[in-house]
């Protein structure tokens, strides 16, 4: 059985004295509480009688901290802290129960009376949290906001929790329904997901049951089988070093939470859900409204997945690592989780990542030695494309390691350009 713990409210950013009676803590938050769950980045939803705008402005106010109207027509607001937010919505209907009968998972319809301290659970939230299972309170709540699908799957991964079947078969039959929801929405809720330490089940079930493939029509069973094996790898991966470059955020936004979601790591693993052809891959991206630069990750590993797999099935040489660094860019480390992934021996790799971690290896961080502008001013050539076919004869002499510096760069060209020119 569980134990109702007294709920910690030394970590809220308001004082409970703060809010009217009659409020009630609702959702993930009484879950969390319940299961004995701590998050970094926790989120407090809160009911109250009326005037639930009006009590959210006044508490930004009050406390300094950001507020957005997040629902007006169902009075939701939002006060936003640096790690963490707290929503102030208005009761839905003329009770508590209407309310919570309103939502959408048996275990996240559990209100706590903040005031005085007891739980109000009258749709069976905690033998769910008991059972460890998901399980719908209404079928028409799903059908209502066809994203709670997608949370299923979510909510399953974040607690290790099943979704009950009856819940999967009409999650199975919404499905086509997710067509319908913001693309942005659905982004956030597959970037929990990805950003999860165990998520290949949740991820696999999701699929199978028509969830996945909605927006992301390119998914197959190999592709779990790609997910599984990365989620694998990634569990026990190798090369500490390159850990950090895997989980730090690479972007940068307001949302408390948000960018730590934003990782190489939840990249690579999305790059296993995506078309395999870059371009491909991109309209689907964009169509999920990812940013430019979460599209441009992706469609570089798709390309290093494509052209880079069967030449590591044997080390590579000094100028096939100089192309591929050259391709992989800052996006290595989540190259060598998918590569180890995909069965490439570790051995291959051992060097490459040396290479890569030592920033004065010339092959992985190889200097410009001369520029376009150079070349002008040096040997008089005008501005066009023969600028650019010696730039890349430079590349190629240096990832052969026939120049290593500014000065045999400039007498290469000066070579070259005294060679006579072929007949046409």
């Amino acid at each position: 059985m569980l134990e109702i713990q007294p709920f910690d409210f030394s970590r809220w950013p308001i004082a409970v004295s703060d809010l009217p009676l009659d409020t009630y803590l609702v959702g993930g938050a009484v879950r969390d509480a319940l299961l004995g769950r701590t998050t970094l980045y926790p989120d407090l939803d809160f009911i109250v009688p009326n005037q639930s705008l009006e009590l959210a402005a006044t508490l930004a106010q009050r406390y300094q901290a950001g507020f957005v109207v997040l629902d007006r027509q169902r009075q939701i607001g939002r006060v936003v802290f640096k790690n963490m937010t707290v929503d102030i919505a208005q009761q839905q209907g003329d009770t508590l129960l209407t309310d919570l009968r309103d939502r959408d998972f048996r275990l996240n319809a559990i209100a706590y009376d903040i005031h005085h301290h007891h739980i109000v659970d009258p749709l069976g939230g905690l033998l769910d949290l008991q059972r460890r299972q998901i399980h719908y309170v209404s079928p028409d709540n799903l059908a209502a906001d066809p994203l709670r699908l997608v949370r299923a799957y979510r909510q399953a991964a974040q607690l290790q929790f099943t979704i009950t079947s009856d819940t999967r078969r009409v999650i199975q039959t919404l499905a086509p329904r997710l067509r319908t929801v913001a693309p942005e929405r659905v982004r956030v809720e597959l970037s929990y997901l990805l950003s999860m330490v165990e998520s290949a089940a949740s991820i696999t079930l999701a699929f199978r049951d028509g969830v996945l493939g909605v927006w992301l029509p390119s998914v197959t069973e190999e592709s779990m089988t790609h997910y599984h094996a990365l989620e694998t790898t990634l569990a026990n991966f190798p090369f500490p070093a390159l850990w950090p470059s895997l989980t730090t955020s690479i972007a940068t936004t307001a949302a408390p939470g948000e960018p730590q979601r934003r990782t190489l790591a939840a990249l690579a693993k999305l790059t296993c859900l995506v078309h395999p052809d870059p371009q491909q891959a991109e309209t689907q991206l964009f169509a999920l409204t990812y940013t430019a630069n979460e599209i441009k990750v992706v469609k570089v590993l798709c390309r290093l997945l494509q052209d880079w797999l069967t030449p590591l099935q044997q080390p590579l040489n000094r100028e096939q690592s100089f192309y591929l660094f050259r391709a992989a860019q800052d996006f290595f480390p989540a190259f060598v989780a998918l590569a180890l992934s995909r069965t490439i021996p570790k051995a291959h790799l051992i060097p490459l990542v040396r290479a890569w971690l030592d920033p004065t290896n010339t092959v992985a961080h190889p200097p410009q030695l001369v520029r376009g502008a150079d070349l002008v001013q040096q040997f008089q050539l005008r501005q066009g494309p023969e600028i650019g076919r010696i730039l890349k004869a430079i590349e190629a002499a240096q990832a052969r390691g026939e120049i290593g510096d500014r000065a045999s760069a400039l007498a290469f060209v000066d070579r070259l350009l005294r060679q006579p020119a072929k007949p046409k």
